[in-house]
This record gives C-alpha cells, sequence and structure tokens, in this order.
C-alpha cells in the first residue's frame, strides 16, 4: 500500500472518530470521588444539606469509617469556613469540581474558583486544599471510595432508567446546533437531596458543566421526574452562551426586571440579572421540552405555575417566544438567530413591569 493511499485512510479514520466524539453530548451518570470527599467534609462539619440520612446503607459506611475523624483540623476549618463566609450548599461543589484527580486546584481554568465564587478567598482556598489532601490521606479516603464501588453501581444502576429517557435529539433539532459545552451527570451518593450545577471555564475556550445530582427516598430511589434536573443543567449547555454573547443588548431589560424580584430570586441564591436571563430561558425550555415530549396538560401548566412562583413571572410569554421561533425555522435555523426577537420581547415585558 502507498504511502498516499495510507494517508487518506489515516485522514478519513481520523475523521470518523471526531464525527462520533461530536455525538457524545452527554456523558453517562458517574459517581465522583472529589463530589464524594465534599460531601464527607460538610456532613462532618454539620451543614444540614449534607446531614441527610436517604441512603442508610451508605451513611451507615460513612458514620463507622469517618466518625472518629470529626475533630480533624479540616473540619474545624470548615465549621469557621461556614460561619464567616457561608460556604456551604453548592459552595462545597464548586471547589470539588475545581480539584484534579490528585485534589490539587485544576490547571488551565480562566478563572480560579475564588474568582467564581466570592465565598471563596484565594487564603481560605490554599489552607481548605492543602487540609483537605492531608484529610484524604489521614482518612485513606481513597480505600474507602474503592470499598463502596458496589454501592456506587447501584446509585448509577437507579438512576440509569431516568437518564435513559432523556431525548437528547430534541436539542439538536430545537436549538439547531451542538452545545459549546462538555456536560457531565455526577450522582452526588452522600449530598442529600439536592442538586447543584457548577462549572469550569477553561483557558482555551472550552467549558465543563456538571449534573451534581442528589436523591430522594429510603434506598436512593428517585421521583419520576427525577430526570428534568437533567433536563435543566443540559440546556444551560445550549442557552447560556447565548444570554452572554447578547449581554449588552440584554442589559437594560434583565436590570429593570432583576430590580423588581431580586427578593424572591435571592432566596433561591439567584444573585444578578444575568443568572437570572439564564435560568429564565433555560426554565422556558424545560417547558418547551416537555411540551414537545407530549406531556399531560395538567404537568405542564403546573410547571408554569412553580416558575411563576419562583418570580419568573414572564415565563408563558417567553414559552410562547420558543414556540414562534420553533414554527418558523425555515427564517430562523437555530435559536441563536432568533435573538433579536427576544431581544425585543424583554424590553416591552421589562416596560410592563415597571409600570405596574
Amino acid at each position: 500500500m502507498n504511502r498516499i493511499l495510507i494517508a487518506i485512510l489515516v485522514t478519513l479514520i481520523f475523521q470518523a472518530c471526531v464525527q462520533v466524539q461530536e455525538k457524545v453530548i452527554l456523558e453517562k451518570p458517574k459517581v465522583d470521588k472529589r463530589v464524594e470527599l465534599l460531601s464527607i467534609v460538610f456532613r462532618l462539619a454539620e451543614r444540614p444539606e449534607y446531614s441527610g440520612k436517604i441512603f442508610p446503607p451508605y451513611i451507615e459506611r460513612i458514620e463507622q469509617h469517618f466518625e472518629k475523624y470529626k475533630n480533624h483540623e479540616l473540619i474545624q476549618f470548615s465549621k469557621s469556613i461556614i460561619k464567616e463566609n457561608q460556604i456551604s450548599y453548592d459552595a462545597p461543589m464548586w471547589m470539588a469540581v475545581h480539584l484534579d484527580e490528585n485534589l490539587k486546584l485544576l490547571t488551565g481554568v480562566k478563572e480560579n474558583i475564588w474568582q467564581k465564587d466570592e465565598r471563596w478567598t484565594e487564603e481560605n482556598v490554599k489552607k481548605f486544599v492543602l487540609l483537605l489532601q492531608q484529610f484524604a490521606k489521614d482518612t485513606n479516603f481513597d480505600d474507602f471510595f474503592k470499598n463502596n464501588a458496589d454501592l456506587y453501581d447501584e446509585t448509577i444502576k437507579r438512576f440509569a432508567s431516568f437518564y435513559e429517557q432523556i431525548d437528547l435529539n430534541w436539542y439538536l433539532s430545537f436549538y439547531g446546533q451542538e452545545p459549546t459545552e462538555t456536560f457531565s451527570i455526577i450522582i452526588g451518593a452522600g449530598n442529600g437531596t439536592s442538586n447543584y450545577g457548577p462549572l469550569i471555564d477553561y483557558i482555551d475556550g472550552s467549558r465543563n458543566v456538571y449534573a451534581i445530582v442528589g436523591g430522594v427516598g429510603g434506598m436512593f430511589e428517585y421521583h419520576p421526574f427525577a430526570w428534568i434536573v437533567v433536563i435543566h443543567e443540559f440546556n444551560h449547555s445550549f442557552v447560556n452562551w447565548l444570554i452572554y454573547k447578547n449581554i449588552e443588548a440584554f442589559r437594560e431589560s434583565g436590570e429593570k426586571i432583576f430590580s423588581v424580584i431580586k427578593d424572591v430570586l435571592a432566596n433561591q441564591a439567584y444573585g444578578d440579572w444575568e443568572t437570572m436571563m439564564c435560568e429564565a430561558l433555560v426554565r422556558a425550555a424545560e417547558i418547551k421540552y416537555i411540551k414537545d415530549q407530549e406531556f399531560e396538560q395538567g404537568t405542564i401548566e403546573e410547571k408554569i405555575n412553580r416558575e411563576k412562583e419562583n418570580g419568573f413571572f414572564w415565563i408563558e410569554e417567553l414559552v410562547d417566544e420558543l414556540e414562534s421561533y420553533d414554527k418558523q425555522r425555515d427564517i430562523y435555523p437555530t435559536l441563536e438567530s432568533y435573538m433579536p426577537r427576544l431581544i425585543e420581547a424583554y424590553k416591552i415585558w421589562a416596560e410592563n413591569i415597571q409600570n405596574k
């Protein structure tokens, strides 16, 4: 076989591999040792959201293995930054994904964790990471993680039936383009019932978005609509960059709306108008998804009413805009091409709320 033919074959194989990789837009669920370690640390530090006992077999193993380390220097330090810096809820999970497998801070990131989350400071991060490495060594955490592979496999198995319900083709069809981010689902076996969505931005322009999913029930059972959490977080992969690409065009209307509902959103840990805009479009896309999947009307109305209660009073109008976009795909092939229409719609909604 001559060199030219070999070169052609190599090129074709490479292109085929790239095409296969591009189709993997949603990674299969997994349990992550960084997430489990941070969950255990904040359980020992007595944070309520990490102290649930919904997964008894696993919690019993955690208590048996780690009870004697409750006074470890890391746990005492964690209690102090909980009190002083409100390191709680999603803050530990932001830390988890900013670490590598050796529990060192990731390199090559666009912003360090203290630049992403003001609850973490450069000083407390560096001390926390050093103490975390020592804690993992002192407690033989790696052995604990390996020894619980059976329970981790069980949680993944239980979640798989919900993961498999997700219509991935809908995303590519509705948005008209592939996401610009890598999306990872992590089963937070030690997290209780909470769900978190941290992300990492890299210097090379890539982004990794996580859906860290908790469970409900006695043996880590999942609610029949548990997969909606994944639907929500995966939408962020398609939506966030559209908002930020048009951030200045949305600024005036976004700030007006946020000024009226900021107290309601603050209770949900949404502290700025940019986040509000991303959340609104993601939630509208969730509703569009369940409508397209032909859910019962009662379920759709319940979802709409819930979002109104959450402060997104314009959610129905936003869903109508998504419906309008979807009916005019000959004119608007991608949601990105429809953004000027959304910008104009937001100006009207902002004026309406200001005049109430």
